[in-house]
């Protein structure tokens, strides 16, 4: 055998291993088998203390009465970040060129701690459902929410506790005055209690940015290029 001949073969295993597993492995919709029932999701809302949201359309009430006054205050909201933001069924994304409109997740999950947030995805594992998080909505990506999803919503997760003397775990360096924000605060928060004693902290350029996304998504602060 050529040894290219060979060398194309060899490339060609991982990628149809792959493939294969993709095929056999999905996710499930509404009305398919392995969706929960509703029992199943009952006993979600019990693990998670009574806190599961089931969620709707936002915009599905204003198709059949566009100029309703309902209507009319819920497009005012859209343009409220500090609203979007506390609202499991919202997100704030224009789509990318108009290539998508986002979609609400069929359930959210109040995360008041780090079980909550533990229960979520074993339950999304356990069912092979779409998983979405959301902090301050922010997702200019369409991330923070997808349709037939379980969301975890870490709004409630909003701590936020100042330390004179902090040192990471496992570390030997000399204690740095630090602040704990959970993953629900958003930065307007932040500066506010962090200033308050007299201190700083780098973060989002927008108040209602929410903490945990800009820390692992990247975003513009007040150290950015203009």
């Amino acid at each position: 055998m050529h040894r290219r001949t060979l060398l194309k073969l060899a490339g060609g295993l991982p990628l149809m291993s792959t493939t294969a597993l993709a095929q056999s492995y999905r996710r499930v919709r509404p009305g398919e088998a392995g969706w929960p029932s509703l029992d199943e999701w009952k006993a979600l809302d019990a693990w998670v203390g009574g806190r599961l949201v089931p969620i709707k359309p936002p915009l599905e009430a204003c198709r059949a009465a566009p100029d309703s006054p309902a209507c009319s205050a819920l497009f005012r909201t859209l343009k409220n970040p500090w609203a979007i933001g506390d609202d499991p069924a919202l997100t704030q994304t224009s789509g990318w060129a108009d290539a998508w409109a986002s979609a609400p997740s069929a359930y959210a999950v109040p995360a008041r701690n780090a079980t909550d947030v533990a229960t979520a995805i074993d339950f999304a594992r356990t069912h092979r459902l779409r998983l979405a998080v959301k902090g301050g909505g922010h997702s200019y990506q369409g991330t923070s929410s997808a349709p037939d999803s379980l969301l975890i919503w870490t709004r409630p997760m909003d701590g936020i506790e100042l330390h004179d003397g902090f040192v990471a775990r496992g570390c030997n360096d000399a204690p740095q005055p630090a602040v704990s924000l959970g993953a629900g605060v958003v930065w307007g928060r932040a500066y506010a209690a962090v200033s308050k004693a007299g201190r700083y902290v780098q973060g989002g350029g927008c108040l209602t940015v929410g903490v945990a996304g800009l820390i692992q998504s990247v975003g513009f602060g007040s150290f950015s290029k203009g």
